[in-house]
């Protein structure tokens, strides 16, 4: 198995030379790269992304033998302001076309919040909410069609779709082989006795082929609350999860996610030593 991150969780930015060069270093296979974050000063946020700029990208990171597994748009596209709302999607939209310069083929995002701030709200999980998110996603995924690429959605419990049982209904109802899944389990723990390796497990049952990518975090409740820990820290059995990922796929795409810089090596460290005994 090999492993990817989020480029952005290496500190260094607007400088893909010396990002692709620390990646190589670090012996990462391929990232999921957010304009946004890794070139915000070059791309006005994300906002503005060319298509020489994503050429370059692409070429400079394959120097270091690097991919792009997965080109980050995280938008909000249920924003409660419906003129934002459909800025959020036409740049979605934008990033689907780029795609191919970046040499990605998949578009991801999370399913956003009616909370711009994005605060914790079950306001996410109402009915219509769902609906709306669904019908959002069911026409970025027509337009990713007419493109050849793909739409990754990445379920979590601050957002409308926020289950297990929620994501497979998404899947159904866009039902389009263009729609794709980014599974973070740590991202659909909701309380302490919610297991992550049951998570990866009920959703390779319920839609195994639709997942794209797997996301590897680890976390603990702390006070009653879910907070990041360095990779092996937490209580979320990471090997046993891992074990579960390599007999599903050959080769899986798993990106370290939100991995604590002050601990990052000792992360890396114990995720690799996972990996080798497998």
């Amino acid at each position: 198995m090999k492993l990817g991150i989020r480029a952005h969780d290496l500190p260094i930015f607007n400088d893909v030379d010396q990002l692709a060069a620390e990646l190589h270093k670090l012996n990462f296979s391929y990232v999921q790269f957010a304009p946004r974050v890794s070139l915000d000063k070059l791309t006005d946020s994300g906002k503005n992304v060319s298509f020489g700029l994503a050429d370059s990208v692409r070429k400079t990171f394959a120097r270091n033998k690097i991919s792009i597994a997965v080109l980050g748009c995280y938008v909000n596209i249920i924003h409660p302001d419906l003129k934002l709302r459909a800025k959020n999607c036409q740049q979605f939209e934008r990033y689907l076309s780029l795609a191919s310069s970046f040499g990605s083929a998949l578009v991801a995002t999370e399913t956003g919040s009616v909370d711009p701030n994005f605060n914790f709200t079950k306001e996410n999980w109402d009915g219509k909410i769902v609906e709306q998110t669904i019908n959002e996603v069911r026409s970025l995924t027509d337009t990713a069609a007419k493109l050849g690429c793909l739409v990754g959605i990445e379920p979590g419990i601050n957002h409308p779709i926020h289950s297990v049982g929620l994501t497979k209904r998404l899947l159904q109802e866009v039902s389009s082989p263009n729609l794709k899944i980014i599974l973070d389990p740590a991202n659909l723990v909701y309380q302490a006795s919610d297991q992550a390796t049951e998570l990866v497990a009920e959703a390779i049952e319920n839609f195994g082929e639709s997942i794209y990518a797997f996301h590897l975090k680890d976390y603990a409740f702390k006070a009653g609350k879910k907070v990041i820990t360095p990779i092996g820290a937490g209580d979320a059995a990471i090997s046993e999860m891992v074990k579960i990922i390599a007999d599903f796929q050959c080769e899986p795409y798993v990106i370290l996610d939100e991995t604590p810089q002050k601990d990052f090596k000792q992360s890396l460290i114990n995720t690799n030593q996972i990996i080798d005994k497998l």
